[in-house]
């Protein structure tokens, strides 16, 4: 688990110019613009969104980590881009808002462009993640004792004879986002299309940051994973919200996503060991297993929401 950082820039500098172009295309076709209009778009949405993108990353985790850098000393850490001082999730939200503001400077509506950005994005957001194989330990899970090969597990040579394995959760963040980018882009000509990408984007990550081994904490919550859990949750809220102004009954999904937030800080204290059956705690797998299905319950009670919504099925 060497750290390459030259390759790591490598491959997201070209992962950013192959979605451009993909963004580029999408645009050109869902918003019916000239080839010279879309091509601004994807030009300023690249500049955008990788200043806002570093910019939301530093903020971000800044804000997380604020109790503690008011006793070191902000500034030490204000200017520095190591790689293991970013909010992934800060990152993210950024580019969204390069996007938003280049659709703005070129008066085009940013939720049409948003929307046309959502299936490149969420390969973006994936092609991230499979770039954390160059950040060493960073993406990984918990060590586990029978060796597995990649991209199911990498592996850390101390002793040539005794190699030492770890999870490749990125690799399994890369791929879940790889079939939110699909669905997507299936779903391209939804009004929705980039909330409810947004929404899978999150609700994927519940899971993947309790597997991530370094992530940023206080006790047991895990900043991050409790944002994705607000965001996805904001979302369903949202949903049922925009019912009731019309009358419907909506609240099904958000009452769900609440007991599943129960059910994942339960999953937590079992996971650490605080909480056991009869004195003997459940294995990890049967652990995750069951917070995955709770996930896809969840994904499930989106989509019935979703499809309450009056008169949201297509981009008007």
């Amino acid at each position: 688990m060497n750290i390459n950082i030259p390759a790591y820039l490598g491959f997201i500098s070209g992962s950013s110019l192959l979605c451009c172009l993909l963004y580029l295309l999408s645009a050109k076709l869902s918003l019916k613009l000239s080839g010279s209009r879309a091509a601004a778009l994807g030009g300023l949405t690249l500049l955008f969104g990788s200043i806002l993108g570093l910019a939301g990353a530093k903020i971000l985790y800044l804000l997380f980590r604020f109790s503690y850098l008011l006793k070191t000393g902000v500034f030490g850490y204000l200017f520095f881009l190591r790689y293991d001082e970013l909010s992934f999730y800060g990152g993210v939200a950024g580019a969204c808002a390069g996007a938003a503001l280049a659709a703005r400077f070129l008066n085009i509506r940013p939720v049409r462009a948003l929307n046309a950005f959502a299936a490149p994005g969420a390969l973006l957001v994936a092609l991230f993640r499979f770039a954390e194989y160059w950040l060493g330990s960073l993406g990984t899970g918990d060590y586990i004792e029978e060796p597995l090969p990649f991209p199911l597990a990498v592996s850390e040579v101390w002793n040539p004879d005794f190699p030492e394995y770890y999870l490749a959760v990125f690799m399994l963040e890369g791929i879940i986002c790889l079939r939110i980018a699909l669905f997507a882009f299936q779903n391209r000509k939804d009004s929705l299309c980039f909330l409810r990408t947004v929404f899978y984007l999150a609700l994927s990550q519940i899971l993947c940051e309790s597997m991530r081994a370094q992530s940023i904490r206080w006790l047991f919550v895990r900043y991050e994973q409790l944002l994705c859990f607000l965001v996805a949750e904001g979302i369903l809220v949202w949903y049922a919200v925009i019912a009731a102004k019309n009358k419907r009954w909506n609240w099904g999904a958000a009452i769900w996503g609440l007991v599943v937030c129960g059910l994942t800080v339960l999953e937590e204290f079992m996971l650490d060991g605080k909480v056991t059956l009869n004195g003997y705690g459940l294995p990890p797998v049967a652990i995750y297993l069951f917070m995955a299905w709770t996930l896809l319950e969840l994904a499930v009670a989106e989509h019935k929401a979703r499809n309450r919504l009056p008169g949201a099925q297509t981009e008007s």
